[in-house]
Parts: structure tokens; sequence; C-alpha cells
């Protein structure tokens, strides 16, 4: 009998026609695989200037995406060489594979990564994954070491593909932006610790006759315990907003709003056999959403139209006129700069002191085609520069606010150049700035140094990592 049954379970397992599960590198797709990077997106920087990266496995190629983290000496010594990489015919140094004793940790994720975002103590980072609605979180270490949280993966398997929460039920179906901040919603006396979520795609509330009928929101979690929604605010509806999905927000703290913007719908002609989502199309709007953070579930949206003012629909990105890392604050930031195409241009919005008066775009200025992320490189007295990512143009631009001109551009940065961050340069360069862009489709890092007093001087110092 136990011959018969051990036979048994041997037919069983010979008729398993389950495919093989093809993980990421380094964990597969066929055993342990050199790290690499895989349409790199999201970027930031953990203590000790240890640079974390997202990768989106956005062809599918396998069963998640990963984070990964890079070594800072490693980054140090390829911004010290000196080399200018944007040349016709670049040394050969210019193109380095990444060591694999560089990086220092690997977890899986989920598909689809966007921007990736640290708590406020840098021990955990966050980025959503549109496939499922969850939110991945990583547990950052000493040394940049990564693993699971608790309750958000197999932290032995370093498999953190499960989530920290899933926000689907809370209407927020395809997570994408994050932003740290606070609030204080009504009937408590101290502010917490917040994570700010929106959706870039819209969810469905019915479908009548065809027609979709859809809202979008923003979900506030616990940064303490982000598997804690604390509430959630509504954004959009079919009514307010067009119940459009929304890319960029950023949270001003001083007035306790988040800005948001962007256009995403739902359609049965984006789909294959399901409604899917694209960028909106014949409408003549720009909305800025300004939602009140400590009003908590009961904020009301409010929308400024920027389309007459811009004459563009595609709004990329937003950024507030706050240094990084944010000083102490004496008074609310009065500038919020915007990217947006079709036309290229970048829109600065005044942002009044006085909460009734309503923001409005001071002037728009042309720029190189497809603007997408940016920065704001900090110049101490003098007028701050912005790195802006050129997505089309595979390029960085350098624009100045004090003469509001473009005075520097990086080229050959490769195919898509996707997330931009400031991170941390060697002790040999204190007058400088440090930039790495996730230039997505050529699965690279790019380092940039700009002279913070010199900016036309900017050089492309690696390209690191490429597709196999």
């Amino acid at each position: 009998m136990k011959r018969s049954a051990i036979v048994a379970a041997a037919l069983l397992l010979g008729c398993n026609t389950n495919p093989p599960e093809l993980l990421p590198p380094p964990f597969g797709p066929n055993g342990p695989q050199p790290t690499r990077l895989f349409f790199p997106t999201g970027l930031a920087q953990a203590d000790g200037g240890v640079l974390l990266v997202a990768n989106g496995n956005f062809n599918r190629a396998f069963e998640a995406g990963t984070v990964v983290s890079i070594d800072r000496t490693y980054l140090d010594s390829l911004f010290g060489a000196d080399l200018d990489c944007s040349v016709p015919s670049p040394d050969p140094g210019c193109n380095p594979q990444i060591p694999q004793d560089k990086f220092l940790g690997a977890v899986m994720i989920g598909n689809y990564a966007g921007p990736l975002v640290l708590n406020s103590d840098k021990t955990a980072a966050y980025t959503g994954s549109r496939d499922t609605g969850r939110i991945n979180a990583v547990r950052v270490g000493p040394g940049g070491s990564l693993g699971c949280p608790p309750n958000a993966g197999d932290d032995a398997r370093k498999d953190c593909r499960s989530g920290i929460i899933d926000l689907t039920p809370a209407g927020v179906d395809g997570p994408y932006a994050i932003s740290a901040g606070d609030s204080l919603p009504p009937g408590t006396s101290t502010a917490q610790s917040v994570l700010f979520v929106s959706s870039i795609i819209p969810h469905i509330d019915s479908i009548s006759n065809g027609q979709i009928i859809s809202s979008t929101a923003v979900a506030a979690l616990s940064m303490q315990d982000p598997s804690k929604l604390l509430f959630t605010i509504p954004a959009g509806s079919f009514f307010v907003g067009g119940g459009y999905g929304v890319g960029p927000m950023v949270f001003d703290q001083a007035r306790r709003e988040l800005y948001l913007s962007g256009c995403y719908q739902r359609s049965t002609s984006f789909g294959s056999g399901e409604p899917g989502t694209g960028l909106c199309i014949g409408i003549a709007t720009n909305y800025l959403r300004i939602l009140n953070v400590d009003a908590g579930s009961a904020a009301s949206l409010y929308l400024l139209d920027l389309h007459a003012d811009v004459l563009s629909t595609y709004t990329t990105q937003l950024l507030l006129d706050i240094p990084d890392p944010p000083a102490t604050l004496s008074g609310p930031p009065l500038t919020l700069w915007a990217t947006m195409r079709n036309p290229d241009s970048l829109a600065v919005i005044d942002l009044p002191a006085q909460p009734s008066v309503a923001p409005r775009v001071r002037e728009v200025v042309p720029l190189p085609i497809s603007p997408s992320d940016m920065v704001r490189i900090d110049r101490g007295t003098a007028p701050p520069l912005l790195a802006i990512v050129a997505e089309r143009l595979d390029a960085v631009s350098i624009f100045d606010t004090g003469t509001d001109q473009v005075v520097a551009q990086v080229d050959r940065l490769g195919d898509s150049p996707f997330s931009i961050q400031n991170i941390d340069c060697p002790a040999s360069k204190p007058a400088s700035a440090c930039l790495a862009v996730s230039v997505f489709g050529a699965c690279r890092v790019a380092l940039i140094e700009v002279p913070k007093d010199s900016p036309s001087k900017t050089a492309l110092r690696a390209l690191a990592g490429s597709c196999p």
C-alpha cells in the first residue's frame, strides 16, 4: 500500500503542467542570476548615500519586478573619474556594467513600479503596483540591505510581492504617485505622519449604456504602519473633474494641501476585453486639483483650470520651490512648477500667501521636447536650478530660474529617461550637485554632475548598466 501511494504521488507530479515561475534576476529565471537593472523607474537615496532603484518589469518577462540598492562608493568613483560621456565617441569607462559586489541588496516587488518614496526615518521604501492596486513595501537596513517589513511578504525569500496593503477596495485602483506628509484630520489633536497615494487608473463606479462612470481618490496611509488606511479623500467624480485619474502629486506642508494634476481616463477603446486606461482625449481642460488634507474624507476638491494660460492638456510633473533637503520654512512656498507637453513647456505658478487668493500662472517657458520629471538644485542665495528630464529627447536640461533659460543640456542618456533624483556628491566635489536618472528603455542609471556656479559645464559622468 505504501509503495502504491508513492507511485500515485509520482504520477501526479509528472502530470503537473504548470509553467515554471520565471523570477527576476537575481532570483531567477533559472536559479540565481547576476543582479541587473531592467526597465528601471523610481529612484530614492537611503542613508549613507545608498541608491535605491525600482525595476518595473514592464515587458512582463518575469513574474515580478525588483528593488535593488547600489553602493555609494561605487557611484562616487564614477563621478570622480571626471569623464565626459555625452560626446559622440565616449571613453569605454562611460558605460560600465555595475559589478555584482556593488549591488548591496535586492528584493522582489510587484509589476509596473512607479515613483519610489522613503518613510520619514528612511527605514522603508514604498512604490505602487498598478496591475494589482497594492503598495509594495521594502525594508531598508544598514549598509543598503533590503528585506520585507512584517506583513509585506516573505522576508526569508526576499519576496515582497504580496504588498503592505491593497488599495483597490478604497477606490485607488492604480496607485502611482506617493507623497510623504502629515495630516491633522477632524477629531484629532496631534498631526500624524502620512503617506498620500493617488491613482493613475480611475475607479469604475458603474457602466450605463456603455458609458463608464468613474471616480478617483487619494488614500492616506499611516507612515508608522502603512497597512492601516486612515482615510480617503475624493479627488474627482463624474460630476467634479470628470472622474479622471491623476499623475503627479506634491504635498505643501505649510498650507496643508495636496496639488495633483494629469488626466487619465478609462475607456473600452484602450482595453482588450475590459476597459483600459490611457491619456485623456477629446478634452480641453488642464486641471490643477487642490485638496486640504486636514479635512480628511470630508475635503472639498478645488479645481483650477490652467488650460487658458498654458494651452496644454498634458501635465507630466509638479514641483514645489522647497530646498532639498527641506529647510525650516518661515513661510509657505510661493512657486509651483509644472512640466507640460503639447506644447512642451514649464509653467511657473504663483501660490499666494493669502488663502483667499487663487493660484495663477505667472509665466510659461518653452522647453526641449517631451519634458517630464524634474528636481530642484539649491544654490544658496542664488536662484535655484531645475534639472528637467526630456524623455523622448533622451536628455536632461538644466534650467536657470533666475534667467528663465535652459543653460545646459546633457544628451545621449539612452532610450526614455524616466525619473531623476538628487544624490550626494563625492567629498571632492563640494560645489556641485549630483543627479541620478533612471533610463527606462536602456536598463541603466545615468549620473550627471552640475557645477552650481557654472551650470553650463554640466556633464554626463557615466551610464551604469545595460539591457541584456
